[in-house]
């Protein structure tokens, strides 16, 4: 063996033997310190190797600093983690684990001030900033701002609606759509199936309530494990979403068969005696009953949600002191054939307070309708322009993983 190559082949023994001396694991921003050291001396000591040893650049070390890299460790009592050469900077970085109990910033000021180091500092954690929130996939989320007023996002630490079941008494919704897929269960047609269909106004509801998280399309629903119930009692008349008194019926009385939990009601119109009715069978039936309360300044709730025991929810900006508000304007919502696009209007503001209840119910599924009522009341700050918000409620609710924004109201 020619005597350059024995050299070269003891040298990278060596930095080998030093290189697998690290420690098993991965490096933890908690813990860690990054610590440089001078390592211009690396480049000439391997300036004679040819290859394949010049390749291996994760080892292209000084012999000063593996002596003093050896020193650091053994006299501050540190376990190297992970290590790496930074060429542009002439400097070789290691990863070193503070043993527990030692105090981290004491440990940096004292190898601050000590010359064999090139430089010390925490190991730090970074977060991209490319539109995601909480860890969600979903890449409209953060146009999302009813989630957010709703503080949503951190409420689903602590809840997100499963095993809760929201019938939703509306137009036809788009089952088959991407962001509705594995949410839907039962589904029941009571129009005149000669009237036009419509499937917007029940779709972007759903969404609202429901739309699958994290499946990195679209946008999240307010409670995205919830299964939605659609009883499609609504049609297309002259541009717009049309229900009346024998459809709805119709739908309330087939509910009552297998009462879900939650009834989202984003409609309004005059008293009807025979939908009154059936609602109080439904609310008998321990239903939570949700509905649009539209916005009509100095006037009472209008028909269903004046019905006793109906949760009635006005838009945000449009209701009275102690009237419950949740966000309706320039809502982002899924559409017909895998659209999104936004609207606005209080159906959206009910939709969104049906999913907050259904977060409740998830967390304490025996709460009264009224026990409900009053916990979104005392989770509502600033209304008019306020809204409810689903973490300061899912805390009044007892439920933990969660912190809301604001102080919680006592009262």
């Amino acid at each position: 063996m020619m005597p350059g190559y024995a050299n070269v082949l003891i040298v990278l023994f060596l930095v080998l033997a030093w290189a697998s001396d690290v420690q098993a694991g991965t490096a933890d921003a908690a813990s860690d310190i990054l610590v440089t050291f001078d390592n211009a001396g690396a480049d000439a000591g391997s300036a004679g190797a040819g290859p394949p040893y010049h390749f291996r650049k994760r080892y292209a070390i000084s012999g000063d600093v593996r002596r003093l890299s050896r020193e650091i460790e053994r006299e501050y009592d540190l376990d190297r983690v992970d290590h790496w050469p930074i060429r542009s900077l002439s400097v070789y970085c290691i990863v070193y684990r503070v043993p527990e109990g030692r105090d981290r910033d004491a440990l940096i000021a004292a190898l601050t001030r000590d010359a064999r180091v090139e430089s010390v500092q925490l190991l730090q954690r970074f977060h991209t900033r490319i539109g995601n929130s909480a860890g969600y996939n979903d890449p409209y989320v953060t146009l999302q701002h009813g989630l957010h007023r709703l503080s949503v996002i951190e409420a689903h630490r602590a809840a997100v609606g499963e095993g809760v079941r929201v019938a939703i008494i509306d137009s036809h919704v788009d089952r088959e759509h991407e962001d509705l897929r594995g949410r839907i269960g039962a589904f029941e047609v009571f129009t005149d199936r000669s009237k036009p269909a419509d499937s917007e106004h029940g779709t972007a509801v759903a969404s609202i309530i429901a739309a699958n998280a994290n499946n990195a399309i679209g946008i999240v629903g307010v409670a995205p494990a919830a299964t939605l119930d659609i009883l499609v009692s609504c049609w297309n008349e002259a541009h717009e979403t049309i229900c009346d008194s024998f459809t709805l019926a119709k739908a309330l009385d087939s509910l009552l068969r297998d009462p879900p939990h939650v009834v989202n009601l984003s409609l309004t119109g005059p008293d009807d005696q025979l939908v009154g009715r059936l609602i109080e069978k439904v609310l008998e039936a321990g239903v939570v009953v949700v509905a649009a309360n539209p916005a009509r300044r100095g006037s009472g709730p209008g028909f269903p949600a004046s019905v006793p025991g109906v949760i009635a929810i006005r838009q945000s900006g449009s209701g009275a002191h102690g009237e419950l508000v949740a966000p309706g304007e320039q809502i982002l919502v899924a559409l017909p054939q895998d659209k999104y696009d936004v609207r606005s209007g209080c159906s959206l503001s009910a939709a969104h307070a049906s999913g907050v209840v259904a977060l409740l119910l998830s967390v304490v599924p025996h709460e009264s309708v009224d026990g409900l009522r009053e916990i979104l009341r005392r989770s509502q700050v600033g209304a008019p322009s306020g809204s409810i918000d689903a973490c300061a409620a899912l805390q009044l609710a007892g439920a933990t993983g969660c912190q809301p924004r604001h102080a919680v109201r006592t009262e």
